[in-house]
C-alpha cells in the first residue's frame, strides 16, 4: 500500500518541551499548596501520556478537589507562560523532513497527547503550521496511547486508510499505539527522555530525523 499520510507525535518527537511541561506542573502544584517533587517518578517522567490523565493522577495523589478540566485550564496557562519565556526550536532536521514529506504530496497531521491549541500556537510561532492538515490532541479521544484510538481518529480525520500512514514517535506507548492501529512506525529516540523507552515494536528506530531515509520510509 502506498504511504499517503505522515502522522507526527509532537512533544519530544518534534520538539523538546519537557522543561516547559515540568515548569507548568510544578507551578500548578504551588498554586494548590502541593509539592511537585513528592510525586512519584512514574507520574512526573512517563512519556506519551495525555495531560488530562497526568492531571487526574496528580489530583488523586494530592487529594485536590478541583475537576480535571479546571486543573487543565490552570496548568496550561502556566505552560503557555513558560513557552513564551523560552527560545523554542524544533529538534534537528524536523523542519526539513516535514517540508520534504509535504513536497512529496503526503498529507500531514500531528497526533499528540498534549493540548491542540498550544501545539497550534507553537507550530505557528516557529513557522511550520501550514504543512499540517490536522492536529488531533488528547481531548479528542477517550482512550490514550498505547490504545490505537488517537491514530485511528487521525486517519479518519484525514480520510486515509490506516495502512496508508507512517507514524513518527518517540515513546513506547506511542509506538504501540501506531502499530496497534496497523500503521508503519518510525521511532525517533529522544535524547531528552527521562525514563528509558522500549521502542523495539517500531519498524525502524533512528537516533534523530537527520538519519531518516525518505525513500526507505515511504517504500
Amino acid at each position: 500500500m502506498t504511504i499517503a499520510a505522515a502522522l507526527f507525535d509532537f512533544d519530544e518527537t518534534m520538539i523538546d518541551l519537557e522543561p516547559q511541561h515540568t515548569a507548568a506542573s510544578a507551578a500548578l502544584c504551588r498554586d494548590l499548596g502541593s509539592d511537585y517533587e513528592r510525586l512519584p517518578d512514574r507520574i512526573r517522567f512517563e512519556s506519551g501520556r495525555r495531560i488530562l490523565d497526568e492531571l487526574a493522577e496528580m489530583r488523586d495523589f494530592f487529594g485536590w478537589t478541583q475537576s480535571v478540566d479546571e486543573l487543565l485550564v490552570l496548568r496550561q496557562a502556566h505552560f503557555r507562560e513558560a513557552c513564551e519565556r523560552s527560545e523554542l526550536a524544533f529538534l534537528p532536521c524536523v523542519e526539513r523532513v516535514v517540508r520534504a514529506l509535504r513536497a512529496r504530496g503526503l498529507t500531514l497531521a500531528v497526533t499528540s497527547s498534549a493540548v491542540g491549541r498550544d501545539i497550534d500556537a507553537i507550530l505557528r510561532r516557529l513557522g511550520l503550521r501550514e504543512p499540517f492538515a490536522a492536529i488531533v490532541d488528547g481531548g479528542m479521544v477517550t482512550r490514550a496511547k498505547p490504545d490505537p484510538e488517537p491514530y485511528l481518529v487521525t486517519a479518519k480525520v484525514l480520510g486515509v486508510a490506516a495502512n496508508e500512514c507512517v507514524v513518527f514517535e518517540d515513546s513506547r506507548v506511542g509506538v504501540l499505539a501506531a502499530k496497534a492501529a496497523g500503521m508503519r512506525c518510525i521511532a525517533i529516540r529522544s535524547p531528552h527522555a527521562r525514563m528509558p523507552q522500549d521502542l523495539s515494536a517500531a519498524d525502524v528506530v533512528l537516533p534523530s530525523f537527520c538519519a531518516l531515509d525518505l525513500d526507505a520510509a515511504l517504500s
